[in-house]
């Protein structure tokens, strides 16, 4: 009998938590809970729920080199660098948040939530500082320009301050670079690599801010197997390109070596990118 009280008690207060239905323009009192990393928390929502919350606007380093990504923090490469920074990241975080009240905003040109299903909001103090912007000040993020929000321009602003004065994380090590960078190779490919070759591939981006043509550039190991790219291919700004081992039809993101072995060494090997002047402006090496 004390069983069957105890399970409609459970139905009972289960089915007291509402949804919660937040709107734009408003800011919503909430607790944080935990610190996820430097952008990322949880929170006691108004429903009394816990909610991850995803901060809108910026990104801060991961915590681990292995997490990083070359060229993602303009042309910073130093990737245990960058680390470094997502920890003083997560701590600074820590210090100023957890366990505090804060506001939750979100903005409609961002939606409420996103890819992973977080709430993705602007995290405001009770004097109505934004974190957003401490973090950028501090050179503990940078502006998550792959996302739509409305506070890009003031957040850039800030931004490009912090990297002027190499503030944080924007003190760690860059290189001069042309235009088209290296961000990793995928150099073991799913099963046997002889006969999964377009798994095996360099992945490329134009970090300039204006289209390249990449022809007479070209890609080669370390015994000098080369690729040589299409001729008037244009590489637009911002965009990423996986050049694969195997054979395929060339499109904007994906160009085929129409290789019949693979090419990239497993246990170590170095990719050399050359341009149409025979000047090599990028290496990405392994093992």
């Amino acid at each position: 009998m004390g069983s069957i009280i105890l399970i409609l008690i459970t139905t009972s207060f289960t089915g007291c938590v509402k949804n919660w239905n937040p709107r734009y323009g408003i800011k919503y009192k909430v607790e944080v809970v935990k610190v996820i990393d430097g952008d990322t928390f949880d929170v006691i929502l108004p429903n009394g729920t816990i909610g991850r919350i995803r901060l809108l606007g910026v990104d801060c380093p991961e915590t681990t080199a292995e997490n990083n990504k070359r060229y993602e923090y303009d042309s910073i490469v130093d990737l245990e660098c960058l680390a470094t920074y997502g920890l003083e990241a997560k701590d600074y975080a820590e210090n100023i948040l957890t366990n505090k009240i804060v506001y939750i905003q979100f903005d409609p040109q961002a939606g409420f939530k996103g890819y992973y299903g977080r709430w993705l909001a602007y995290i405001f103090l009770l004097n109505q500082t934004d974190f957003g912007e401490e973090l950028l000040k501090h050179g503990y993020a940078r502006v998550y320009v792959e996302g739509n929000f409305s506070k890009e321009d003031c957040y850039l602003n800030i931004e490009n301050q912090a990297i002027e004065n190499k503030t944080g994380l924007w003190s760690c090590p860059s290189k001069e670079t042309y235009g088209i960078v290296i961000l990793t190779v995928h150099y073991n490919a799913e099963g046997r690599d002889e006969e999964n070759l377009n798994d095996e591939y360099v992945v490329i981006k134009n970090i300039d801010t204006t289209p390249i043509d990449v022809t007479g550039y070209r890609l080669n190991d370390e015994v000098n197997h080369t690729y040589y790219f299409p001729e008037h291919y244009i590489i637009e700004p911002g965009v990423i390109v996986k050049i694969h081992t195997g054979s395929g039809n060339n499109t904007e993101y994906d160009l085929y070596w129409n290789n019949d072995y693979p090419i990239w060494n497993n246990n170590g090997d170095t990719a050399y990118l050359w341009n149409a002047d025979d000047i090599l402006i990028d290496t990405y090496r392994w093992g």
